[in-house]
């Protein structure tokens, strides 16, 4: 754990700073032994994302809608979509009323993707979160919430000095 010594910070401070590399530190590992899993079952994060907000919108979602809550740009998850749909893991249809805009299903090989990778990720968590008591895992979940909305509702304005 990062030591800080005579830095003239506070004791929150400190432990602020402390945290914030810890958070990095954890999240770096986390998506190494996630990818691990992922490689182990044949899939690439972005593609895994992709089909788990589709699994959750069974009515399907527009390409613009699924862009946004990946956020990341239409040529990225065009490429993305070409890939999953070459292996047959979703579909592109048109939507009715609006022949322009293309509906987002996913397809059942792609759930089924998603099912062989829940195990493997489910056993992998389980490890990893062994003896942890309950309590702290429900405070940690609290505590990240909160720091993920507060970075996500105005990024800049947690850099600007008052």
């Amino acid at each position: 754990m990062l030591q800080l010594l005579s830095t003239g910070f506070s004791s929150r401070q400190i432990l602020q700073l402390q945290i914030a590399f810890a958070v990095t530190l954890t999240s770096r590992r986390f998506q190494t032994a996630a990818a691990e899993v992922r490689r182990a079952c044949g899939q690439e994060s972005a593609r895994t994302s992709l089909l788990y907000f589709l699994e959750q919108s069974p009515k399907g979602l527009t390409q613009t809608e699924l862009a946004g809550r990946l956020e990341i740009s239409g040529p990225s998850l065009t490429r993305q979509l070409d890939k999953l749909e070459s292996l047959g893991f979703v579909s592109r249809r048109r939507m009715i009323g609006d022949g322009r805009v293309r509906l987002i299903m996913i397809e059942p090989a792609g759930r089924e993707a998603l099912q062989a990778l829940d195990v493997l990720a489910s056993e992998m968590r389980d490890r990893i979160f062994a003896d942890i008591p309950l309590a702290d895992l429900e405070t940690t979940l609290r505590v990240l919430d909160t720091l993920a909305a507060r970075l996500a509702a105005d990024p800049v304005a947690v850099v600007k000095r008052s």
